[in-house]
């Protein structure tokens, strides 16, 4: 396992490199505030399985500096150049995986990429859809999101720095329900998001089109990206194929559970 700044092409992510000589990669996105040290059990299951892995620590992430400003904008540029980083050492077979805020990622790298070989989230969702509102616990304003997000954006644009631990707009017992055997590391964690990436990433907008096969997993237990809202989003999203896989259990966190890992490396 080797480490890689991309900041030669703009950007202040980096890549974890699990190589895999003459292999496809899989681009690896970490759900939010998490880096790819919590995803060992899935990225080594991808490994075994065959890929080469190239896991990515995003702008304000991981091993990188917590104190870089950035937006959902700047998420979706490291993807890119992640990708561009990889093809310009000569892989061209470059698959994106990405679990919860990742999978969101993972859809909007395959929107925005030409060449991406097939997309694989586990959970995500449209964040211009009226129901991502469903996700935080800010539920109750779901019929008025325009309302709420003037007002988000007004505070953000007085507060930009003010921290957002995870628990100020989700649940944590929603992500908690249904898991089991969870292997967890907090090493590189972020504690809180700026308000300014909160409301950049509420008021996204991804293409419903992708441009590359689309193989979207979700656990039929999530209590957070419910099967409701996630068979939604997979009939919204426009692919040159698309298949959803349900997960038979291990609720928001079955990424974190090394058997359901393996299960969908295979």
């Amino acid at each position: 396992m080797t480490y890689h700044s991309l900041r030669p092409v703009g950007s202040r992510a980096s890549l974890e490199i699990w190589p895999k000589p003459q292999a496809g990669v899989m681009l690896f996105y970490p759900g939010t505030m998490l880096s790819p040290v919590q995803y060992r059990p899935l990225i080594s299951a991808l490994h075994e399985a065959g890929f080469g892995v190239a896991a990515l620590h995003f702008t304000g992430h991981g091993r990188n500096s917590h104190w870089t400003g950035f937006t959902f904008d700047d998420l979706v540029r490291d993807t890119l150049a992640a990708e561009q980083w990889l093809r310009k050492r000569g892989h061209r077979h470059i698959a994106a995986c990405g679990h919860s805020q990742g999978g969101i990622l993972a859809l909007a790298h395959a929107a925005a990429s030409q060449k991406l070989m097939a997309t694989f989230p586990i959970t995500g969702i449209l964040p211009q859809s009226d129901r991502v509102m469903d996700l935080t616990i800010f539920r109750r304003w779901s019929s008025n999101k325009r309302g709420f997000m003037a007002v988000l954006r007004a505070l953000a644009c007085r507060l930009p720095r003010l921290p957002m631990p995870l628990q100020s707009y989700l649940s944590v017992r929603r992500i908690l329900a249904g898991a089991r055997r969870v292997v967890y590391n907090r090493k590189q964690c972020r504690m809180s998001y700026p308000l300014a990436y909160l409301s950049s990433l509420l008021s996204a907008s991804i293409n419903e089109q992708l441009h590359c096969p689309l193989y979207f997993f979700s656990a039929v237990n999530d209590a957070l990206f419910t099967p409701p809202l996630i068979q939604g989003t997979f009939e919204q999203i426009r692919a040159p194929q698309k298949k959803l896989i349900w997960l038979p259990g291990g609720g928001h966190l079955a990424a974190l559970n090394p058997a359901l890992c393996r299960y969908m490396a295979r």
